[in-house]
């Protein structure tokens, strides 16, 4: 039976430095994200799947509107 998840669900924010998103010489770019401490334990799931090809969708959160949040901002 395989047990491992196939999706990985977690909030992040792009750091706010330069190098935040990177181009690389070959053509591709790197991209580097802060995740909170409380979507961690989703995040690690990343850490199975190193080494792999991984398809990635993002977007920005759903306003307070569209979810019933009054604040949408990350802490850390």
């Amino acid at each position: 039976m395989d047990t491992m998840p196939d999706t990985a669900t977690f909030r992040a924010t792009l750091p706010p430095i330069l190098s935040a998103i990177r181009m690389a010489g070959d053509g591709g770019m790197r991209i580097m994200v802060d995740i909170p401490e409380t979507d961690m334990p989703e995040a690690l799931k990343l850490l199975m799947w190193k080494g792999q090809v991984l398809v990635v969708t993002v977007g920005p959160e759903r306003s307070a509107d569209e979810k019933g949040r009054k604040d949408t901002r990350i802490h850390y």
